[in-house]
């Protein structure tokens, strides 16, 4: 059995067939029963294989958290983000005893951490997926077994002062792990600390880390920029992430989060002009008047009206780079406004979302938001 990428697909390979319409099975169980129990069968290939996308079978609605407002906590455990599914493979067919035809169903009985794979939100682009084929690795290789960061996000961001700064972690490994946080600071002054964060990171769920300067302990304003990586046993495992903090006065400041490709949740600042609306629509219905009507009495009434708050938020001029950041904000089904301590969930507007002009040093664009309620 052999997990494949974005697809979700399992191979399955049996030695002989038996009987007459011989079909595997896959069968696949969620471990905490957010979603039923699926059987899908298929007719084997010439080869005595077949492949089965179960990509619709463990398709569930993910309740999405993130810490706001910032607690100082640096690692949160979210395990309602990734769900762990159990797989079992068999086999149906048809069989002739005393005449009469019987249906055999025969399951392996699988069992065990082999036969159990984390499913995560989200979805690698079809070229993404293209270059794995071509490089013959998965994304299990390329960001799990390597220990990276959930993030699409570039290296390097410049974040502001306030601004909550995540990255998401899942260990490969299947035993609780001892970890610890690297953060290498760079002052204003010139001068360099460093610090170290202990974590605790169980197997299988999903690790939200708040590497904001607040929750790392650091004064912000005697930030210039930092690194942070995680640590087991003084040997750097993963990926180095680092952000520069910038300390120029802007008069907004609005941050937006966002679920990526990759499972984790990015967080965009904005740092332009915000235009605040709040479009409705109604019903109406006229009456005839009358002859008893008194002036509060009008003849067009108003059945049914609502409306729903509406923002156009200037991303602020940026380089290149950060324009290119926004994509991910583009293509997301699921994003969120920050306002003080709201959460308030939004939508993008649909559109052609011109990001990037070559001929422009720094560019910058509207973003429109509609409220999600």
């Amino acid at each position: 059995m052999q997990l494949s990428g974005n697809r979700v697909q399992a191979e399955v390979v049996t030695d002989s067939l038996n009987g007459e319409m011989y079909n595997l099975l896959l069968k696949t169980t969620s471990l905490d029963d957010s979603f039923p129990e699926g059987i899908d069968a298929i007719e084997p290939d010439a080869g005595l294989k077949a492949i089965f996308d179960i990509r619709n079978r463990v398709t569930l609605p993910i309740v999405y958290s993130f810490t706001w407002p910032l607690t100082g906590e640096v690692a949160i455990e979210q395990p309602q983000m990734a769900k762990k599914v159990a797989l079992d493979i068999g086999e149906r067919y048809t069989e002739v005893i005393n005449n009469e035809n019987v249906d055999t169903i025969n399951w392996s009985g699988l069992s065990g951490e082999q036969y159990q794979v984390l499913i995560l939100k989200g979805g690698i682009s079809n070229h993404r997926q293209a270059i794995y084929n071509e490089q013959n690795t998965t994304f299990y290789t390329e960001w799990i077994a390597a220990g990276r960061f959930l993030t699409l996000l570039p290296d390097n961001m410049r974040i502001a002062p306030g601004q909550p700064v995540k990255l998401w972690y899942i260990t490969k490994e299947s035993t609780v792990q001892a970890l610890t946080l690297k953060v290498d600071v760079v002052k204003t002054d010139g001068t360099t600390i460093a610090t170290e964060i202990p974590l605790t990171i169980n197997p299988d769920k999903m690790f939200e880390l708040c590497v904001d300067t607040g929750s790392l302990g650091l004064i912000t304003s005697e930030v210039a920029s930092y690194s942070v990586g995680l640590e087991k046993e003084g040997v750097a495992i993963g990926e180095l992430r680092r952000f520069t903090l910038d300390h120029s006065y802007y008069e907004n400041n609005t941050f937006v989060l966002f679920t990526n490709r990759v499972g984790g949740i990015d967080c965009i600042w904005l740092h332009g002009r915000v235009k605040k609306m709040f479009p409705t629509e109604s019903e109406r219905s006229q009456r005839d008047a009358r002859i008893a009507d008194t002036q509060q009495r009008p003849t067009k009434e108003v059945d049914y009206k609502a409306g729903r708050r509406k923002w156009n938020i200037n991303t602020g001029y940026r380089l290149s780079q950060e324009m290119e950041a926004l994509t991910g904000l583009f293509e997301s089904r699921n994003v969120w406004l920050l306002d003080g301590n709201d959460i308030i969930p939004v939508m993008l507007e649909d559109g052609d979302n011109e990001y990037l002009d070559t001929m422009n040093d720094v560019n910058d664009m509207d973003i429109f938001l509609t409220e999600a309620h």
